[in-house]
């Protein structure tokens, strides 16, 4: 009894597959609309598919994809990336495609600088729809790194320096070539001071090496390089160069600085800060920016403004001498009547807020062409009103006159 049991039960659970596959095959098939017939890299080499390309780091690839239409599609995309490396992809508009027509995509992807020399890469291409991927094309890529190429990783130095003082500047170098960095130095100058500093940071290996039975290597270092800022500076805004080098490679980098003195001291003052004035106009605020220190400051404007009032400064960065001031124009214009406010935050060149200055703009619902005219009637009216005043004088009086002759008589 058992045994037929078991048997009932696998067949029923073969015809449970048999049905199952029957509708399967009752199913429309998927068709591909089209086939890539092969990958141009850098128009030279064709690849379709499994190839090992060879590369070199932070290069551009250009890629000519080329596929046939095997049956029409709209919104049709060809997708090109690396695979596992975030951003490093490209991809063509849609288009629609129509059957039994090849087509050519361009696309082009900037390979990475920071690579592993041992790792390789997968290139993956892809021709699909909305509603399907109609091919796929991969590629082993051999990304290798330039024979030799330096990085400045960082610069970090104070932004802000005194005349006379020393600027300390931390530099950080990494070699990013598949050959040792030997030698290698990094300069820092201003040419406007005509000062340069320079410090020894030795060979760089291509990877951080080292172990039990070896020593430590590293394949970046950072070193300080001290630059004499001379007492007699001008005090202003510099360009510093930061070059790493050796007799293989070079790349440089620029930061700005601050010459100027210590013991600064600023303020902002402003003597009207609610204006009233029509819509549709500007209208001019001042305020001014005091600099009580021995030494040049920078300061840089940043307005913040109430929705519909629209501000226009007249300049925002400005730099004001040791013991003076300077007045700064700005406009404000609303279409709109209202009650706006705003404000005008003063930061010095290190990022430290100085001041701030509120306004406030009474926008009347009048524009000044409008307040004219009404302007001008008023006075065309008053005119008017006394001349006819004037002529009912002068007729009132006539009156009087010839009234005063008829009652005169003589016996």
């Amino acid at each position: 009894m058992a045994l037929n049991i078991a048997k009932m039960k696998a067949k029923n659970l073969f015809g449970f597959f048999a049905a199952v596959l029957a509708f399967a095959f009752l199913l429309p098939g998927v068709q591909a609309f089209g086939d890539i017939v092969h990958v141009v890299v850098d128009s030279s080499d064709a690849i379709t598919g499994g190839e090992n390309i060879a590369l070199f780091a932070d290069d551009s690839l250009d890629l000519r994809v080329v596929f046939d239409a095997t049956d029409d599609q709209e919104d049709v995309r060809v997708t090109a990336r690396i695979l596992g490396e975030p951003g490093v992809s490209d991809m063509t508009g849609r288009f629609d495609v129509l059957a039994n027509r090849r087509y050519s995509r361009h696309l082009t992807l900037n390979l990475p600088n920071d690579i592993d020399p041992a790792e390789t890469f997968v290139l993956e291409v892809t021709v699909e729809s909305n509603s399907e991927q109609a091919d796929e094309l991969t590629a082993n890529l051999q990304i290798q790194r330039q024979s030799y190429t330096l990085e400045i990783l960082s610069v970090e130095s104070s932004s802000s320096v005194s005349a006379g003082s020393v600027l300390g500047l931390n530099v950080v170098v990494k070699n990013r070539g598949r050959q040792e960095s030997e030698d290698t130095f990094v300069e820092a100058s201003i040419a406007e001071l005509g000062i340069s500093g320079r410090i020894f940071l030795g060979d760089l290996t291509p990877e951080d090496t080292g172990g039990l039975n070896a020593p430590e290597r590293d394949d970046s270092a950072q070193g300080t390089i001290w630059l004499n800022i001379p007492s007699d500076a001008p005090a202003g805004l510099y360009t510093i160069e930061v070059e790493a080098f050796n007799d293989d490679s070079s790349t440089t980098v620029t930061r700005r600085v601050e010459v100027g003195g210590t013991g600064a001291s600023s303020s902002v003052l402003t003597s009207r800060t609610t204006q009233t004035f029509a819509a549709g106009v500007d209208h001019e605020y001042t305020f001014t920016i005091v600099n009580s220190g021995d030494s040049i400051r920078v300061y840089s404007l940043i307005p913040e403004v109430d929705n519909g009032l629209t501000i226009d400064l007249d300049e925002t960065i400005v730099a004001v001498p040791a013991g003076s001031s300077m007045t700064v124009k700005l406009t404000a214009s609303a279409v709109e009547e209202g009650n706006y406010n705003f404000m005008v935050n003063v930061h010095g060149s290190d990022g430290e807020l100085v001041g701030t200055q509120d306004f406030v703009a009474n926008v009347e619902g009048k524009s000044v062409a409008t307040g004219s005219a009404a302007v001008i009637l008023t006075i065309v009216l008053a005119v008017i009103f006394v001349v006819l005043l004037i002529v009912l004088i002068v007729l009132l009086t006539r009156k009087t006159e010839k009234t005063e002759e008829f009652g005169e008589s003589y016996y």
